[in-house]
């Protein structure tokens, strides 16, 4: 039994006996006493023992009347405590309900608390787990890497290596509105003159996000009596806000130049009686038609409504060679700007062409200085090679450590287009501006030509 059950038990007993006690003392009250026989009072001993006697009884009742009346004090308190623990264990057994309808809810809660705490266990060891495999695979890459790199180091006889290393690969597309594709490369195999054109997005334009600024063109002038074969590189200004477009355009309308002027030009470059002086005039006019042509590219944008010169500046330099077998190939370089033409012979580069003789006239630029165009003739022998350089092109074609490494590539070789493409985007450190070239091999004979090399 519960110990509720007994505290009532206990509770009935003092009720039953306290009730008992009472009725015992009423009854006793409302008996009356028993008349005395009338006596007659004497003095004698026997009469006075017996006084006294009742004296004592009378006594004796009436410490037993107040002892009861204690007792039956007593059983009231005594009761007053048992309802107060009656009612107290009642409040106990109320919160007592209380809390077990709540149990189910608190368990529940406790069941989702610890399934969570399991998921995030489990989810602490799978990151441990990530995190291990990935230091691991960190780790193997890094002894890989050294490995190859220890590698490259024994048989690497220059700077960069004796063979081709991967060309550098652009993290981000370009933004702007000017925009072109980060590299392009073009080229042709015309018997004894195999040409290669790459224009390739420099370090500092990807690091920057900026797009590529120059650009290259191979077309036969078909329109010069002679076969001849046109090369051009133009590199616009890193300034320029249109500097790309009007790259391209200085292009392709050097293109159209050259084919408008072409029969004078062949005359003036390959007839028995060629003028200088009227092959002067012809560059200039056809510069000059090249610059109205890149003005289209901002009419309305500069002050006034005119051309906005300053944003479509660009250095430009072309070459005009003659095709077919020949042990003396001849030439024609021009240009406004810092560009230059190079030549390797014997494993060696130097500069041939730069279209100013000084530094004021390197800094010329179309389409503001067209007629200030500086040209020059020149020959090649069977084995030279040609480049037509942008700037940061040439300095690194120049450069001690660099120059013998693509020497050693191009020399004597025609390569195949992503060959050529890899090896100009070479990851090498430089100025940073765009790679744009264009490279001629004469090789004098077709027959002299040899077969294109990976």
């Amino acid at each position: 039994m519960t110990t509720t059950t007994w505290l009532i038990i206990l509770l009935v007993l003092s009720v039953v006996a306290n009730v008992a006690l009472t009725a015992q003392l009423t009854a006793r009250r409302r008996t009356p006493p028993a008349l005395p026989r009338p006596t007659t009072v004497t003095d004698s001993p026997q009469t006075l023992r017996e006084l006294e006697s009742t004296r004592l009884e009378l006594d004796l009742a009436r410490r037993a009347a107040d002892h009861a009346t204690g007792l039956v004090q007593g059983r009231d308190l005594e009761l007053g405590r048992v309802r107060g623990l009656l009612a107290q264990f009642q409040a106990r057994e109320a919160d007592a309900a209380t809390a077990a309808e709540e149990a189910p809810a608190l368990r529940k809660e406790r069941e989702e608390l610890l399934a969570r705490l399991r998921d995030l266990e489990e989810e602490v060891r799978r990151r441990s787990r990530e995190r291990d495999d990935a230091q691991s695979q960190a780790l193997a890459r890094i002894h890989e890497l050294e490995r190859r790199l220890a590698d490259a180091e024994d048989r690497a006889e220059g700077p960069l290596g004796p063979e081709p290393v991967s060309p550098a690969i652009p993290r981000q597309l370009p933004v702007g509105r000017d925009t072109t594709a980060d590299s392009s490369v073009d080229g042709a195999d015309l018997g004894p003159v195999v040409v290669r054109a790459a224009s390739a997005r420099g370090d500092r334009a990807r690091h920057d996000g900026e797009h590529r600024r120059d650009a290259v063109l191979l077309r036969f002038a078909e329109e010069i009596p002679a076969p001849t074969l046109l090369s051009a590189v133009a590199a616009g200004s890193p300034r320029g806000r249109w500097s790309q477009s009007a790259a391209d355009r200085a292009c392709r309308s050097l293109a159209t130049q050259v084919g408008r002027y072409g029969e004078g030009l062949g005359r003036a470059l390959y007839g028995p009686d060629g003028d200088d002086g009227a092959l002067g005039a012809l560059l200039r006019t056809a510069l000059q038609g090249v610059a109205h042509s890149m003005r289209l590219v901002t009419r309305g944008e500069g002050p006034g409504g005119e051309a906005d010169d300053a944003a479509i500046e660009v250095a430009l330099t072309g070459l005009l060679t003659r095709l077919g077998d020949g042990r003396e190939r001849e030439h024609l370089a021009f240009g406004v700007g810092d560009g230059a033409l190079l030549r390797l012979r014997d494993g060696e580069w130097s500069t041939v062409f730069t279209p100013g003789d000084s530094a004021p006239h390197r800094t010329l630029r179309l389409p503001a200085d067209a007629a200030r165009v500086g040209w020059d003739r020149l020959t090649t022998l069977p084995g030279d090679v040609l480049a037509v350089c942008s700037p940061p092109m040439a300095e690194l074609l120049l450069r001690d450590d660099a120059g013998p490494w693509f020497a050693a590539r191009w020399a004597g070789r025609q390569p195949y287009l992503t060959s050529f493409l890899s090896e100009v985007n070479v990851p090498v450190r430089s100025t940073g501006g765009d790679r744009s070239v264009v490279c001629l091999w004469d090789f004098g004979d077709a027959r002299e030509a040899r077969s294109a090399t990976p």
